[in-house]
């Protein structure tokens, strides 16, 4: 676990110490992309090629939904059309939003959630979308039923007695951002595309001048 200082009037230098153990999580991952960058690949090729022409449905539960729909957001709003899906909503009918040539993309850090496993499963039995896990080991219940797989793994979370998703979803969320990124980069979304789709506040005020 993080070593966090625990003395009386040191609540930013424990603030600090858990912001370096998110940022040494970052790091490591970053080395290990750097160390195997093919690893990666069958992921992103089947999220790019998915773009060509349907949209990326990403889906989680509690925290990992969270995610989803931040993810999500942030695909649409820079060119990559996506949305975010309830795996519990997912079997009561919403389903229905995925379509042929689609990909949902599965959030589950231990790879053992019940409810996205499940979603997972249906839509490999259509035989018409990709399934993209994303957690911590491809040797899970979820990655064993994914057609490719981005890997998360951490090797603790910041409480030192409960663990809340703390470094595990900082690192999932990065991961996701920099993917959403790399896409709308191999998609050529510049400037006056984020203008058109952001007219509204500040970002869209700095993007028109």
């Amino acid at each position: 676990m993080p070593t966090i200082s625990e003395e009386p009037n040191n609540e930013a230098l424990r603030i600090a110490e858990s912001l370096e153990a998110i940022s040494n999580a970052i790091n490591k991952q970053a080395d290990k992309l750097r160390a195997e960058p093919t690893k990666l690949e069958p992921a992103l090729n089947v999220l790019h090629k998915t773009t060509q022409s349907g949209k990326i449905v990403i889906t989680g539960v509690g925290k990992s939904y969270l995610i989803s729909q931040k993810l999500a957001a942030t695909m649409t709003s820079i060119g990559t059309r996506a949305i975010s899906l309830h795996a519990t909503d997912a079997v009561h009918g919403d389903l229905g939003i995925i379509e042929r040539g689609d990909c949902l993309l599965a959030l589950s850090y231990s790879g053992e959630t019940r409810e996205v496993i499940r979603v997972c499963e249906i839509i490999r039995g259509w035989g018409d979308c990709c399934v993209v896990g994303m957690g911590r080991s491809r040797e899970s219940p979820l990655g064993a039923i994914c057609d490719a797989w981005i890997e998360c793994p951490v090797d603790e979370e910041l409480s030192t007695n409960v663990c809340a998703p703390t470094i595990s979803s900082s690192l999932m969320l990065a991961m996701g951002d920099a993917i959403a990124v790399l896409l709308m980069q191999k998609r050529r979304f510049g400037p006056l595309d984020f203008a058109r789709n952001h007219p509204g506040g500040f970002l869209g005020k700095t993007s028109r001048e």
